[in-house]
């Protein structure tokens, strides 16, 4: 028999390619009758503390294109704007 854990990076990988975020819910539905159900919760509650996704699709790793850099650098750059700009309101509210 496999390891749990190692059966629950098999079902994260899989449902992280999915694009669904890993929990114990759909750990358990995709695992149900493969595992007792304590084991499950114990096997979760360790990959949970170590979240190890086993991706055995090579070249699965998404890198940042420049354009999604670009835009989250003018979004973080807006967003400082704003920021500063609440601060400084804050500010000259205090100072009357």
């Amino acid at each position: 028999m496999t390891d749990p854990v190692q059966l629950l990076q098999q079902v994260a990988a899989q449902l992280q390619r999915e694009g669904k975020t890993p929990s114990l819910a759909l750990f358990r539905a995709r695992l149900a009758g493969r595992i007792a159900p304590q084991q499950l919760f114990a096997a979760y509650q360790q990959w949970r503390n170590n979240p190890v996704f086993d991706d055995t699709t090579p070249g699965s790793e998404t890198v940042p294109t420049p354009a999604t850099v670009e835009h989250a650098d003018t979004t973080l750059a807006q967003t400082l704007a704003r920021i500063e700009a609440k601060l400084d309101l804050l500010l000259s509210k205090l100072d009357k």
